[in-house]
Order: C-alpha cells, then sequence, then structure tokens
C-alpha cells in the first residue's frame, strides 16, 4: 500500500512512517522541511519535500496514493492547508483519508484550534472519500518541553490549572494512525484518543517526584499570564490566543474523561504516564 503522511517530520508524523515502514508499506513522506525529511532513511519511504501552498507539488505528491493521512500544524491557516490537500487527494483518486484531528473538534469549541479541525472534518466528510478521525487528548510528550526547567529549579508550569486530564503518549496516537490506515474497521468515525487515566498536572508532579526521588513541583499559571508570557516572547497572537484558551478549558475539566479507543483499535492498553515517563521524559531529566 502507498500511503502519504503529511506533517511527516513532527513528533506523531515521523513514529507513525517508521512504524509504516516497518510493516512493509511504501510511504511518501511530505514536509516543508528538506533538512528533516532527508533524515527519514527507512525502507520504502521517499522523502518529499513540499508545502500546502504548492499546488503543483501537492497533486504530485498524491499520485499513486491508496490512503492519506493528513497531520497539520496548529496554525491559523490550518484548515486552508488541510482544504488544499483534500482538493489534491480528490482529484488523484485517493481513497482513504485518515485525520490527526484535535480533541472534542466542534465548531462551537472553546479554542479557535478546536474549530478549525471541526471544519476540516466536515469538509473530509463531504469529499464522498472513506475516512476516520482520531482526536487525541492533551499530549504526554508536552512535559518533554518544560524538562529544562524541571531540571534546573525543580518545577514546571503549565496553565491548565487542576484539571483532571486523559493524558495521552503520542506513540499510541502514531499507533492508532497506523492501524486505521491498515484497517478500514473505524472507518466513518471520530474517535476521541487517552491514556488510561485521567489525572492533573498536580498528580504528575507527585510521579515525578517518586520516580526521580526528589521534589518536583507543578506551578499553575493563570491562562492570560500564559497568553501575555507567550505573546512578549514572540509567538504571536494567534498562539498566544490558544495556549489561554487550552489553559481555560484544561483548567475547567474539559479534557477530564478516559475512553477504550486506543486499545480497541490497536489491541494494546494505552500507556501510562509512568511508561512515557521512565522511557522518555527522566532520561532526560536524568543527563
Amino acid at each position: 500500500m502507498t500511503v502519504l503522511v503529511t506533517g511527516a517530520t513532527g513528533t506523531i508524523g515521523s513514529e507513525l512512517v517508521r512504524l509504516l515502514s516497518g510493516n512493509g508499506h511504501l510511504v511518501r513522506a511530505f514536509s516543508r522541511s528538506a533538512e528533516k525529511i532527508s533524515a527519514l532513511s527507512l525502507p520504502g519511504v521517499e522523502a518529499f519535500p513540499g508545502n500546502f501552498a504548492e499546488e503543483d507539488r501537492l497533486k504530485a505528491a498524491h499520485e499513486g496514493v491508496e490512503v492519506l493521512v493528513l497531520i497539520t500544524p496548529s496554525a491559523p491557516d490550518a484548515a486552508d492547508h488541510a482544504r488544499a490537500c483534500i482538493y489534491a487527494a480528490r482529484l488523484a483518486g485517493v481513497r482513504k483519508v485518515v485525520r490527526l484531528s484535535a480533541i472534542k473538534a466542534e465548531t462551537g469549541g472553546p479554542t479557535e484550534n478546536t474549530r478549525l479541525h471541526a471544519l476540516t472534518e466536515a469538509e473530509i466528510r463531504e469529499s464522498g472519500m472513506e475516512h476516520v478521525f482520531l482526536r487525541p487528548n492533551f499530549f504526554m510528550q508536552n512535559l518533554i518541553m518544560v524538562a529544562e526547567t524541571i531540571k534546573a529549579k525543580g518545577t514546571f508550569s503549565f496553565a491548565n490549572g487542576d484539571g483532571r486530564t486523559g493524558l495521552i503518549d503520542t506513540r499510541d496516537v502514531a499507533l492508532c494512525l497506523r492501524h486505521c490506515v491498515e484497517s478500514d474497521r473505524w472507518n466513518g468515525a471520530a474517535h476521541e484518543l487517552t491514556g488510561p487515566e485521567a489525572i492533573s498536572l498536580q498528580e504528575a508532579a507527585e510521579r515525578l517526584s517518586a520516580l526521580l526521588g526528589k521534589p518536583v513541583r507543578y506551578d499553575p499559571v493563570r491562562p492570560q499570564d500564559a497568553h501575555d508570557f507567550a505573546l512578549t516572547s514572540g509567538w504571536g497572537p494567534w498562539l498566544a490566543a490558544l495556549l489561554r484558551d487550552y489553559g481555560a478549558a484544561y483548567s475547567s475539566g474539559w479534557g477530564d474523561f478516559v475512553t477504550g479507543h486506543v486499545e480497541k483499535i490497536t489491541g494494546q492498553p494505552a500507556r501510562r504516564f509512568e511508561d512515557f515517563a521512565e522511557d522518555l521524559l527522566l532520561p532526560v531529566l536524568r543527563t
């Protein structure tokens, strides 16, 4: 099977490319970063540099493809990028779209990202192509972004307040994507993906403390303060607003739910927070 993966050099995209290559698929890895994509030297993987604004390049990327895995970065033009990809897929006769969407994607959602993903889901449904949507909750890997602060100060901050969240390991997201590429069993529906339990970031800090053998403290910040910090740090108004709005949503308990979709789709339990920490976070914290 020939599979096109957009966003192929991101955390989830690169893991998915590795999984698909390992299962013998032909993978066309699409990314705007020619340097990063050239590093994906795996059997059956074709590096295909390009971006969503290049119509001819996008058209060529879809030629001979059976399944499109559509991954777009969080950005104000994400829906436009996805629309261009959907159009190219239809022209090329792509059979199926596996969409990496967003938690609780809906037109009335609390963040612009939530609403943009809902728009893209609707356009994929209207395209007539077979499809499946995967909507992951808050990524455990987000904690890697604050690893240096934990090492230096023993603390970390997010704008999620005390809200519990069904944290998910991105490796499980990639595994679900692979299974949805390979099977039509999950077609026609949206699947909310979570880990095996909902915990707060305070609880995550307590578990890290026990694993490390030294204190780790979670110091939540107000969503508006997170917005102001991001804005003064050069993130831009769109991303700053996204950080504020997601923080407010998670603080309210918006992400406090657990599903069994990871195990149903992959046949194996979702990774626990301790699995993520021991495999990926603790090695960084101990260096």
